[in-house]
């Protein structure tokens, strides 16, 4: 074990003969495969044609940098052409331990399937050839996981009603990914859901992603080698996985996370809210420091389903395992596979006996021929090698996510009221009534993505004095969140004064054959006041100007009769929204309260496992400190009677020497 001034764990000292270089590095022979597909046309480099990789692997996504060589003395470098068109590169990288008779034949390789998303190449000419031609080339890559390659540059803006974000992640699945599902949170449909990215946007749709993974406490992680991502509402269990001997292991290290010293606390804003705010303890906190989450709901659910959410953010991580390695093992387990330490090393070592999964690979190889011209073709080659893990413990909750950036909300967009009352261009108003939480709603049209959303029936921006409701087909500004609506403004007039009066108006009704307006203008300037109610061809009138007050009741022959019509299909959508609604809603809480009984169960399986393996350990150190004092005592008793023997033979030579003297004194 290499010499370090931080506490670590590492192998025996008996096998310290075998460390790796200074650095961590080690010269190994790597098995390595890499194959390019551009549009129809595939090319393979093999292990002897590659001068440096570098993979960062971790259980989300990963990233690879190499570099190849390809030579163009004896034929014609047919990938230069199609390495610089602008085709989509996809590149499938395989490592395996490359030493016959040490390698795990029937163990898979190491498989990352990606895209490429940056490229560089370097030419040699042949100075000594006429006409100096291109002997070799130099390839590097830069391969990232599919979801990263697209989504990174992914920025939808879009409206989804009605819909459930497994929904909306299906109709973004890109080249080389597949998307699973284990989360009853992804199957919930919402009335509203915005995807709030666009060309301006810093987040991505990456970014989006992650954000809702890490806003509703689940985790995301990927197979690389089938592309494919899982979301879950918690961390898959590592399957079998390797164990590391002593000759493989030069050093490991035991990173202590330091838990959460804070406690939360749930508010919610609501002002009729039945539960106004719920604390979520935790045992590590230091008194007086808390995180208060702040909610606006009419459902309990909603609150209890945030409370669980930070319940698990404040749950403290186990110790990880940074592990040095000072050869390659016989096969190379991908990030999500179960690790853990061999029998030969000391059992008082902290992760003895117990099972990691790991959560990230850091793999770093520089060819390293062992002399004369390496071969390309070759499938295995000798490298300078530096290999790292690191592990998490199984059953830790802490989640692993790469870092994101938040989608900015709201978006502002157009839209026109609808009403299930009234016939077309009648002023009217309806609002649908929430069974679950009592509140009224209104739909709303929205022409861009020729969606229908529902936003809250409320006064808005002015007090509940006035009584002001959006009309059928008026049009206003909606402000959108992920999963809600806002009316922010409204945009037209029901009625407008002629452009050369200076006044104001109020028109209130369904329309302008059967309304009541209420209008102040200045005529001859001075102020003038008329109140004036007309039903077809019956007209109202009062006005009010300089000295004079008139009231006048008349029959308008210009504006004719009309029979009233009624549309019955806005009652039939306003139903079947309402029936979707409330469908929607008890989805939602039998889902929030399925998934918190889920995680109950979780962290009672995990913290049974753990109590598990602490009374195995604790068992183990018992025999050994047993087996200890017996050694103590064997050794002691040895010693005594060791001593015992000595002392007979001394008096025997005592015993003789007196005999002796006897018979020849």
């Amino acid at each position: 074990m290499r010499d370090s001034t931080a506490a670590s764990i590492g192998a025996r000292p008996d096998v310290a003969a075998r460390s790796a270089a200074p650095g961590g590095a080690f010269r190994d022979r790597l098995a390595m495969a890499l194959d390019l597909r551009i549009g129809n046309d595939a090319f393979s480099v093999a292990a002897g044609s590659v001068a440096r990789l570098a993979i960062h692997a971790t259980i989300h996504g990963f990233e690879v940098d190499v570099t190849f060589v390809v030579s163009s003395e004896q034929e014609t470098d047919a990938l230069f052409p199609r390495f610089c068109s602008n085709d989509l590169i996809a590149a499938t990288l395989s490592v395996a331990n490359g030493n016959q008779g040490f390698a795990d034949e029937e163990a898979p390789p190491l498989r990352l399937a990606g895209f490429v998303t940056e490229r560089r190449l370097e030419e040699t000419v042949g100075d000594d050839l006429e006409g100096k031609p291109v002997v070799s080339r130099r390839y590097t890559a830069r391969i990232v996981d599919p979801a990263q390659a697209f989504w990174r540059q992914h920025r939808p803006l879009e409206l989804h009603a009605g819909a459930s974000m497994k929904q909306v992640l299906e109709q973004h699945v890109c080249p080389g990914m597949r998307l699973a599902f284990d989360w009853p949170r992804l199957d919930e449909a919402a009335d509203v859901l915005c995807v709030g990215l666009g060309g301006e946007s810093a987040a991505s749709f990456y970014d989006f992603v992650v954000w809702f993974v890490h806003e509703n406490g689940g985790v995301l992680e990927l197979d690389a080698a089938e592309g494919r991502y899982r979301l879950g509402a918690s961390k898959s269990r590592a399957g079998p996985g390797a164990s590391l001997d002593a000759d493989l292991v030069d050093e490991v290290r035991l990173a202590v996370p330091e838990p959460p010293r804070r406690a939360a606390t749930v508010l919610n804003a609501f002002a009729d809210a039945a539960i106004r705010s719920k604390s979520v303890a935790n045992d590590h906190a230091t008194a007086g420091v808390r995180r208060d989450a702040l909610v606006r709901a009419p459902a309990p659910d909603r609150v209890d389903r945030r409370a669980a959410i930070e319940a698990r953010r404040l749950a403290p991580g186990e110790p990880l395992l940074d592990i040095t390695l000072r050869r390659c093992p016989p096969a190379l387990s991908p990030p999500g596979s179960a690790v853990g330490l061999g029998e030969e090393l000391s059992d008082r070592l902290y992760p003895a006996g117990k099972t990691y999964r790991i959560i990230a690979l850091e793999l770093g190889a520089r060819s390293a021929p062992d002399g004369g011209e390496p071969d390309l073709d070759d499938g295995d080659a000798p490298f300078e090698v530096t290999l790292r893990l690191r592990a998490e413990r199984q059953g830790d909750p802490v989640p692993r996510l790469p870092a994101f950036r938040r989608p900015a909300y709201p978006v502002i967009v157009e839209g026109r009221v609808l009403s299930a009352r009234g016939a077309e261009g009648e002023r009217t108003w309806h609002a649908l009534e929430g069974e679950r939480d009592s509140l009224h709603r209104v739909r709303i049209d929205i022409p861009l993505w020729n969606h229908v959303v529902v936003a809250p029936f409320v006064p808005g921006r002015v007090p509940g004095h006035w009584f002001f409701p959006p009309y059928k087909g008026q049009r206003v500004l909606v402000a959108l969140g992920l999963d809600d609506a806002q009316i922010c403004g409204y945009l037209d007039w029901a009625a407008r004064l002629s452009q050369g009066t200076q006044g104001d108006q109020i028109t209130l009704g369904k329309r302008g054959e059967d309304q009541t307006t209420v209008r102040h203008v200045y005529e001859d300037g001075k102020p003038a006041l008329r109140v004036e109610r007309r039903l077809a061809g019956d007209l109202q009138t009062l006005a009010l100007s300089e000295g004079t007050i008139r009231l006048e009741v008349r029959e308008d022959p210009v504006t004719a009769s009309e029979a009233p019509t009624y549309d019955l299909r806005p009652s039939v959508d306003a139903a079947k929204e309402r029936v979707s609604a409330e469908a929607r809603g008890a989805v939602t809480a039998l889902n929030g309260r399925l998934e918190a009984s889920a995680g109950g169960v979780r962290q009672s399986l995990d913290g049974a496992s753990a109590e598990v393996e602490a009374a195995l350990a604790a068992t183990t150190s018992t025999l050994n400190g047993q087996l200890e004092a017996a050694e103590a005592e064997l050794s002691g008793a040895m010693s005594g009677a060791a001593a015992a023997l000595q002392a007979i033979a001394a008096g025997v030579s005592e015993a003789k020497a007196a005999i002796l003297g006897a018979l020849y004194g």
